[in-house]
């Protein structure tokens, strides 16, 4: 017991001596030290990321944008957007159109992923960045008018990635033309195509194609429908173009329209049926009723002729036959030939020396044998008859078997064509 008293005692002494020689100060550090007066080890920070601005300095920096990416040869991949069908202009052949462009290509040498980049990808000013890279210098080649939106400015999307991979888009307000032979008018359709390729170089430095991950050709509003058009399909292909420079690829984007003939079958069919008809009455009224007959006929022509002239006033001029034409020729055909038939009853029917009208004594069917002669009661019969079968057989014509072979010999023309 003497030995551990003594070494308690010891213990003691040893621990207030130490006390007494630490200040106030220090004496509170050994409870409320900072970080940096503990023993306590504190990790190292990340080193920081690279931001955007820095980044596009440093790739740009040396950067030659006449040297073509990939060793000389680079793949171009096309995407289009349709946004709106503005119009559909017959008189000229053209239609105007709103769409999205995107081409897709990789350039290593804008490749920054060992940078340490703050993001995989960077979204840049197209109108400044792309006059400083390489791009595929790419345009509709047939376009008649071609102009970017600056709604309120240029719209030109510029993205970067981090392996090098460059996506462009920019939306764009064109003029292309259509073609159509209007043989079927008015129940024909437009066919639009837009053909879009590198202007600066041919197929051995630059491969244009269509994006195969995701359909070439969107409509973004699901359909289109124009006041005389519909659009019915859309498709995309490509071919190789041979000019002086060499071979180019060739993206063709093409778009088939509808008529829509309501119009034109109210306007214009329905009123030729009603003066085919009229023309008829005359039929009925009798030889002796020749002034109003001809008011009739005459009315009935008269009508024809102006609602003739005001279609062809909307369409191009073309040496085209057109169904239309067809058809209002052939109603008019109808009328003459009532008109004709009514100067044939006009000139049976009168007296030789005092042009009194001679009634017929004959009152038989025009297909009984027992009166031999022709009288104007005949032939009025007979026309009451032969008139409503004929234009019923040139109807069964027209609608089934003209306009059928117009039909074919277009799709027969248009794969010729393609």
């Amino acid at each position: 017991m003497r030995y551990v008293a003594i070494f308690l005692c010891f213990l003691v002494t040893t621990v207030g001596t130490l006390l007494r020689s630490l200040d106030d100060d220090s004496h509170e550090c050994l409870f409320n030290c900072p970080k940096r007066a503990r023993n306590v080890s504190i990790p190292k920070t990340e080193k920081a990321c690279m931001g955007d601005d820095a980044i596009i300095a440093q790739i740009l920096d040396g950067y030659n944008k006449l040297d073509l990416p990939g060793g000389g040869h680079v793949e171009v991949s096309i995407e289009i957007w349709v946004q709106e069908v503005s119009k559909i202009i017959e008189i000229t052949s053209e239609f105007e159109l709103d769409i999205y462009v995107t081409e897709r290509w990789t350039d290593p040498s804008l490749a920054y992923a060992h940078l340490n980049p703050c993001k995989s990808n960077m979204s840049v000013d197209g109108a400044t960045i792309l006059n400083k890279i390489w791009n595929p210098h790419a345009c509709f080649v047939n376009s008649k008018l071609a102009n970017i939106h600056e709604s309120p400015f240029k719209n030109i999307f510029l993205q970067i990635y981090s392996n090098g991979s460059i996506w462009h888009n920019y939306r764009i307000k064109l003029t292309g033309p259509c073609s159509s032979t209007l043989r079927t008018f008015p129940i024909d359709q437009q066919r639009c195509m837009l053909f879009y390729e590198s202007f600066t170089h041919n197929s051995d430095q630059v491969k244009m194609d269509w994006i195969t991950t995701v359909p070439p050709i969107t409509i973004l509003k699901g359909n289109i429908t124009l006041p005389d058009y519909v659009l019915v399909d859309f498709s995309a292909s490509s071919e190789l173009r041979l000019y002086p420079p060499g071979i180019f690829n060739e993206l063709i984007a093409t778009f088939t329209f509808q008529r829509l003939y309501g119009f034109y079958i109210l306007q214009v069919y329905v009123p030729a049926y009603i003066s085919v008809f009229i023309s008829w009455v005359s039929f009925t009224l009798g030889a002796e009723q020749i002034p109003s007959r001809t008011t009739v006929g005459v009315n009935s022509l008269l009508a024809l002729t102006f609602q003739f002239g005001a279609v062809v006033n909307n369409l191009p001029k073309t040496s085209d036959v057109k169904a239309i034409d067809v058809w209002i020729l052939s109603s008019m055909a109808f009328i003459f030939a009532s008109l004709i038939e009514l100067a044939v009853v006009g000139y049976l029917s009168r007296d030789g020396q005092h042009g009194s009208i001679k009634f017929s004594r004959c009152r038989c069917s025009w297909l009984c044998m027992n009166c031999k002669d022709w009288t104007a009661l005949k032939i009025d019969q007979m026309s009451s008859i032969v008139f409503p079968v004929s234009f019923f057989a040139f109807n069964i014509w027209y609608w089934f078997i003209f306009l059928g072979f117009l039909f074919s010999k277009n799709v027969s023309d248009d794969g010729i064509s393609k």
